[in-house]
């Protein structure tokens, strides 16, 4: 068997694994649904207290402090045995399947002998990769097995798109795609978009964890299990300010690619255009964010408006014809 099967075997291996994560991750989302607290307990814990959820995130200012509900997260909830472990289980195989993934890309770089992401389904295999390596890394250090089942699903959706509509046989790359930058400027790229698909997931949890602190529902669900709305956002910024320099790095990288392949730095193709419109949109975040005033809740949106566009920068520029530019190669 050669190199270009084995990694479609690894390939269909590491889906198995991911769903099997998915339903476990399902599992332990289950058995962390809070029981109705003992509110005075839950107030004497710690209207000085909220966790961080990713290091650095740092304590929240008195004004993002809000009164602890009966539901808290922060002070009021304590994870149950049985949710650690079940966790504890969605998490190494989330490790399995991450792993089966990435050893599937690298068969298929050895099988075509050049970095393996020079069509639609290496970009999207490897796109997923990056994302499931970057949440095996960070979930276990910052106990982020409450967003396993986010970050697991759209995996699974994305690499049954790539095997069903978009698979293409290993093959030589175009002659334009041959270059060394070919490897710096896409692979940082995936980066970026796994640490912004990671922050997307955790920004749609803060705007339902703060719907939910602001309007206590009668019967608490894992959303009041999850840290609090302060910490979340604070989470989300973190992973948007990474990806944002990654993808900066990405813009110059492709620009100083461009003028080597075609003699100039911007030609206005679609592909340049949608990257730099997600470069600008999260700019955009970013200063909103950093602005004195400005509701959180506001600069989220615009966030995960970027990432809208990032999806739109991957798919439609990619495949639809409207958008056919200098970057048509999707292999389809």
């Amino acid at each position: 068997m050669n190199l270009a099967a084995n990694a479609n075997a690894a390939l269909y291996a590491s889906m198995i694994v991911y769903t099997l994560a998915m339903l476990a991750f399902t599992w332990h989302l289950a058995a962390r649904a809070p029981k109705v607290a003992d509110s005075k307990a839950v107030a004497e814990v710690g209207a000085n207290e909220r966790e961080g959820v990713l290091v650095g995130s740092g304590a929240p200012t008195p004004a993002e402090r809000r009164p602890a509900t009966p539901y808290a997260a922060g002070p009021g909830f304590e994870e149950s045995l049985k949710s650690r472990q079940r966790g504890s289980i969605a998490l190494m195989l989330t490790y399995l399947a991450s792993a089966l993934l990435v050893a599937s890309v690298l068969m298929r770089g050895l099988a075509v002998g050049r970095p393996p992401w020079g069509n639609m389904f290496e970009f999207a295999t490897a796109a997923a990769a990056a994302v499931g390596a970057a949440y095996s890394v960070l979930a276990k250090r910052n106990n982020w097995q409450w967003l396993g089942v986010f970050i697991v699903t759209p995996i699974l959706l994305v690499l049954g798109l790539a095997l069903t509509v978009l698979y293409t046989e290993a093959g030589e790359l175009m002659p334009a795609l041959k270059s060394y930058w070919l490897g710096i400027h896409v692979s940082v790229a995936f980066l970026a978009v796994a640490f912004f698909t990671l922050a997307f997931a955790v920004g749609l949890l803060y705007l339902v964890r703060l719907r939910r602190e602001e309007k206590p529902p009668v019967k608490p669900t894992f959303i009041e299990s999850l840290p609090s709305s302060a910490s979340l956002e604070r989470t989300a910024y973190s992973l948007n300010m990474v990806a944002f320099i990654l993808w900066t790095f990405t813009l110059i990288a492709g620009a100083i690619w461009a003028k080597q392949a075609w003699g100039a730095y911007w030609q206005w193709d679609p592909k340049e255009v949608w990257t730099f419109v997600i470069w600008t949109v999260y700019a955009a975040y970013m200063h909103g964010r950093a602005t004195a005033g400005v509701d959180h809740r506001k600069s989220m949106y615009i966030a995960l408006a970027g990432y809208v566009a990032v999806i739109i920068n991957f798919t439609l520029v990619n495949l639809v014809s409207t958008f056919v530019g200098m970057h048509n190669y999707s292999g389809m």
